[in-house]
């Protein structure tokens, strides 16, 4: 079977996710909500999947009805506990895993959910704000930052506002000197490549190619200049089994098959 890019990430993220693990979901990512699910679905059956206010296990359920809908209060029907808000503040520091999204992302992982343009009182742009995003990323042990789009718009050499602070103006010590715990993002991941980060510099670096992408059209596609290792690795695409549970039992509606992105 031939996986779309988003199928081959969706894969990438199952397959950096250990059994009881304990992740926040987010809201409006499909892309990583089907590689959470899809591995408690094969390898981490007793990931601790947190949803809203909600403790999911979907390990055993025949199908997710809708993925695009996956943070709705209908998912209480799997809940194995319900948090308060105080539990769900104070359990930050002990997430495995978050992920975030941006209008802008800069070249050293910081994000902008706040909006686009030099005054914030007349913004070209007007974002959801950072909606819970600058105490999680600052504070969870490690998070994945996911685009939808993959441009010079998206893309950027630095955000005009920061929501969710990635590795600041670069350097491995950005975040200690900060007093923030966790290893702070890992990977950039859009429909058209997964990034990673210099381990000294913190600037983003490629680190697989997705399908269906050129580096030519990656570069075009980039606000600044990635980093690119003489040696590209290969990007491990999805078996058979996780493709058949990606399509039969995560993505019923085709949300990883169907965009113009593919």
């Amino acid at each position: 079977m031939q996986a779309t890019a988003k199928e081959t990430a969706a894969v990438f993220i199952a397959r950096q996710i250990n059994n009881e693990d304990y992740i926040s979901l987010g809201t409006n990512l499909p892309v990583t909500a089907a590689g959470v699910l899809l591995a408690q679905m094969t390898h981490a059956p007793d990931a601790k999947i947190n949803v809203l206010s909600y403790f999911v296990n979907l390990a055993d359920i025949d199908s997710f009805p809708d993925l695009g809908q996956v943070a709705n209060p209908s998912v209480a029907r799997w809940a194995d506990g319900v948090m308060s808000v105080e539990q769900l503040i104070y359990g930050i520091r002990r997430m495995d895993l978050c992920f975030a999204g941006g209008l802008q992302i800069d070249r050293y992982g910081n994000t902008n959910l706040i909006g686009i343009g030099d005054d914030y009182n007349n913004l070209k742009f007007r974002g959801p704000g950072s909606v819970g995003t600058s105490t999680v990323m600052a504070n969870c042990k490690k998070f994945f930052i996911y685009s939808n789009d993959h441009s010079p718009r998206t893309l950027v050499p630095s955000c005009d506002f920061i929501s969710a602070y990635g590795w600041g103006s670069g350097g491995a010590d950005s975040r200690s000197k900060l007093g923030l715990p966790g290893s702070g993002p890992k990977y950039v991941i859009t429909p058209k490549a997964i990034m990673d980060f210099d381990e000294d510099s913190k600037h983003m670096r490629l680190k697989h190619l997705l399908p269906g992408t050129t580096m030519t059209d990656l570069i075009q596609s980039t606000g600044f200049q990635l980093i690119v290792p003489e040696q590209l690795e290969e990007c491990e695409p999805p078996s058979d089994n996780e493709l058949e549970i990606l399509r039969l039992r995560v993505d019923l509606k085709g949300y990883l098959r169907n965009s113009p992105e593919n």
